[in-house]
């Protein structure tokens, strides 16, 4: 009888195991085949098209922003949310273009530029 309890905690314990195994491939598979590492980042400067809206309330408690539509030179257009002061039409706005893997690029403000310089009037 001890033996027949003894294959059944070891046929258990195979179970978990080969369960646990099978799960972490699983994941190390998911992570490799969503992997979209970054290639390049780049500053870039985009003119603004449209002022679209002011004094937006962000959630929380953060200081009003604007949304605006800006024009990158590759004359791809970009909604933002910019902190004050609100830009003008024709105004340059720093930006950081990130270029992934998979084609994707992000764009987003360079914060340090834009609290040091504001926009800039464009030409």
């Amino acid at each position: 009888m001890n033996i027949w309890n003894s294959l059944a905690n070891l046929y258990r314990n195979m179970r978990a195991l080969s369960v646990a195994v099978a799960l972490f491939a699983a994941i190390i598979v998911m992570q490799v085949t969503r992997c979209n590492p970054m290639e390049s980042r780049d500053d870039i400067m985009a003119a603004v098209l449209a002022v679209e809206a002011e004094g937006l309330q962000p959630a929380g408690q953060g200081e009003r922003q604007s949304r605006v539509l800006v024009i990158t030179s590759d004359s791809l257009k970009v909604r933002l949310l910019l902190p004050p002061p609100v830009p003008v039409v024709g105004d340059l706005i720093p930006l950081v273009a990130e270029h992934y893997k998979k084609g994707d690029t992000l764009f987003f403000l360079d914060q340090q530029k834009w609290r040091m310089n504001g926009p800039q009037q464009g030409q």
